[in-house]
């Protein structure tokens, strides 16, 4: 089977949203997506000039006082890739952990337990970022998007639960 670039979907998806600059995608995405899918100006921009080539996406340049934008909304075209995509069955995935690399490769206990202890850091850290997100999350107007979108951070909440929970227990 074919391997295909599952930017695309991601930007078909951002601009269900509605019509959004690549730097509007860029920052969306930073502000969402960017805990569980990452996305680089470099693979953005490329994108959606090939989603525009293939009819995917329709763009136009706009002016906002002298500061020329190009701004991109989703085609009919889009759309039916995108659900077509969405109804699809997922792929199997193959997560790059930078943390688990070093673990692999590590020597000692006393590498394994660095690597611990700035693991144990960064996961504290981001649950932290996590439970602010859901509490700003809860405080928004009930909507079926919303209740969707805490049942994703919650699936990030209880990893990272359970990492805490396994990097303390396997430090000791």
């Amino acid at each position: 089977m074919k391997l295909v670039n599952k930017t695309r979907f991601a930007i078909l998806g951002m601009l269900l949203e509605g019509l959004s600059t690549g730097y509007d995608i860029k920052s969306l995405m930073g502000r969402s997506t960017v805990y569980f899918w990452r996305e680089s100006d470099s693979t953005i921009y490329p994108m959606l000039k090939v989603l525009a080539e293939e009819g995917k996406v329709r763009s136009k340049v706009v002016y906002v006082g002298k500061k020329k934008k190009e701004v991109f909304s989703i085609t009919d075209k889009g759309r039916v890739e995108f659900r077509a995509w969405f109804e699809s069955p997922t792929g199997s995935e193959t997560p790059r952990n930078e943390f688990l690399l070093k673990l692999f490769f590590a020597t000692d206990r006393e590498d394994m337990t660095h690597l611990f202890r700035e693991r144990l850091e960064k996961a504290e850290k981001t649950y932290e970022e996590y439970k602010k997100i859901e509490e700003r999350l809860e405080s928004l107007t009930a909507s079926p998007r919303q209740a969707i979108r805490l049942k994703a951070l919650r699936y990030g909440i209880a990893h990272l639960v359970l990492e805490i929970q396994w990097l303390k227990e396997e430090s000791i």
